[in-house]
């Protein structure tokens, strides 16, 4: 019988232990809420706690993507929902908490208006109540960004989560360098996709796993062929002004045409290809220029958004299958001042000490641009300004009047005169002499005896790369003494303030003149390295006192 109840007892331990797991079903939340105006908005980046009722441990936290969904897979059993921190959508606050029993394959779990805890928003001051545009802005900022080109830098706005960003075509247009940033510190390369010269329209696709905090920008769409905006619509468009980045800025439509609105909202250069939202926060246009008035703001030029949609679902089809642009980060200008009180007597101050700035390089006339040399530059021509006025009160006799104290710092400051190397390559020109035999007023022909294509920055054998390469056309001037009936372009490349130093075995510039053709190599000798180093020391002691960066909110 002992034996009898051993056996037994094996039995069973055997049997429990080769009993199947729990299952596992898969859970899927969606967040949804309805706006007042009864359009659905999905919820992207909003955490999630999912807590086991019938077990001890910690909650899980899952993340919505930008589809306001969020998916895991869980043992069968009893759990509860939370959401740890509130949302504020629309001047309300919203939390959820959901008690439900896991079990099946599948499970859906839909969190809405209906089922949250709602609370109006307390406002800061009786006299600032909570504001739906502000709100608006806080969320629908984050799917704009700069894009950046040769040519200068537009704005652009987030479409599809695939990473399908609309833009101006004339922002990118002939441009082989394409780049999107969507903070201070995250830009990745980006890649055109689809573009349309005459609705001035260009879809690019750049990889969103380098900003996880993108989101995608809803567009309206037209009911029963009716516009989603008229006359008298308050709108807004959130872009890269001048050297800003994500601006808000409000107006009212004046007028819709069958492809464009008309608006007075303020559009700056570099507002280019921004999303025009209406007041419930959908895109309804692109905006794409500016007409100034000789007084007042003038009018503003935006592409309807039923333009951009056909453009926008070709793109789709070609990033099917298709690998994404890399998700690695490109060099952004550099963070904090240059401390300019510090150039005082340190900047260069004639053209001898330029000399290791700016040289000759084979046809090419190349010139290390920063921010000492600059103010160099402005001291010179102050100083200039300075002895003609001289010279005229000496000649009218008027030695007694008090001469100005000499140029001052903060004139040239108000600049903005960024902690950067410029590196600016321009075709030299030569002269026509025979050409010019017997032209009217003495003037001199002139063309260009080469054209600029691109450059390259090496640190030994290692290409630098730099903050945006820029590669502008030199208008010709028939002006003057020298006529020049000819054309190129000038390139305009920005680095690091460290891209150039000690550390550099040996610094070295190919310039190239066509896309094709061999390029113009100049080994940088190493009076320039150390001047151009020496240049930065004043933002180099700054940055390594400077207390650290506060990370974003």
């Amino acid at each position: 019988m002992r034996y009898l109840t051993l056996a037994a007892s094996f039995l069973l331990l055997f049997v429990t232990g080769a009993q199947p797991q729990a299952a596992t079903v898969r859970l899927k939340v969606r967040v949804i809420l309805v706006d007042k105006d009864l359009n659905q908005k999905p919820v992207p980046h909003l955490d999630l706690a999912v807590q086991r009722m019938d077990a001890p441990g910690e909650p899980l936290t899952i993340k919505t993507g930008l589809d306001g969904t969020a998916e895991t897979s869980l043992p069968a059993g009893k759990y509860k929902l939370t959401t740890p921190q509130p949302l504020e959508f629309q001047g309300e606050s919203y939390q959820w908490q959901i008690d439900f029993t896991l079990a099946g394959p599948d499970f859906s779990l839909e969190l809405s208006n209906d089922n949250a805890k709602t609370a109006r928003v307390a406002s800061e001051t009786a006299a600032h109540p909570p504001d739906d545009l502000a709100a608006q802005f806080k969320h629908l900022r984050d799917s704009v960004a700069t894009v950046y080109s040769e040519s200068g830098h537009g704005t652009g706005f987030v479409v599809d989560q695939s990473g399908l960003v609309v833009t101006n075509e004339h922002v990118v247009e002939d441009s082989e360098y394409l780049a999107v940033q969507f903070d201070d510190k995250r830009k990745v390369a980006a890649r055109l996709l689809a573009s349309d010269s005459k609705k001035d329209v260009a879809v690019l696709w750049v990889n969103l796993g380098a900003d996880p905090d993108a989101v995608v920008a809803p567009i309206a769409k037209p009911d029963a062929g009716k516009a989603p905006v008229a006359e008298g619509d308050r709108v807004f468009t959130i872009g890269s002004p001048l050297t800003q980045q994500k601006v808000l800025t409000t107006g009212v439509v004046s007028r819709v045409d069958a492809a464009a609105i008309i608006s007075d909202v303020n559009i700056n250069p570099g507002n280019s290809g921004g999303p025009l939202f209406n007041s419930a926060g959908y895109v309804i246009g692109v905006t794409t220029y500016s007409e100034q008035a000789s007084r007042g703001p003038g009018l503003s030029g935006i592409v309807r958004i039923e333009e951009a949609i056909p453009l926008i679902e070709q793109a789709k089809g070609k990033t099917a299958g298709a690998t994404p642009p890399p998700a690695a980060l490109l060099p952004v200008e550099p963070q904090g001042p240059f401390p300019v009180d510090a150039l005082e007597g340190s900047a260069p101050s004639d053209k001898e000490d330029w000399s290791a700035h700016a040289f000759p390089v084979g046809d090419f006339s190349v010139t290390f641009l920063t921010p000492a040399l600059e103010y160099g530059v402005y001291l010179e021509e102050q100083k200039a300004r300075e002895k003609e006025r001289e010279k005229r009160d000496k000649k009218r006799g008027d030695n007694a009047k008090e001469t100005p104290s000499g140029p001052d710092v903060k004139n040239w400051e108000a600049n903005e005169h960024r902690p950067k190397i410029t590196i600016r390559v321009e075709p030299q020109l030569k002269m026509k002499f025979w050409a010019s035999m017997g032209s009217p007023r003495g003037q001199v022909k002139a063309r260009f005896r080469t054209d600029f294509y691109r450059m390259r920055l090496l640190c030994g054998a290692q290409e630098v790369t730099p903050i945006r390469p820029g590669k502008f056309k030199l208008v010709a001037d028939t002006s003057g003494s020298v006529v020049i009936n000819d054309t190129t372009y000038v390139g305009m490349y920005d680095y690091l303030p460290d891209a150039i130093g000690p550390s550099c075995a040996q610094a070295t510039l190919e310039i190239y003149p066509a896309k094709d053709s061999p390029p113009t190599v100049k080994a940088l000798d190493q009076t320039t390295v150390q001047a151009i180093w020496n240049d930065f020391e004043p933002y180099r002691k700054a940055q390594s006192s400077a207390p650290p960066a506060q990370p974003k909110n």
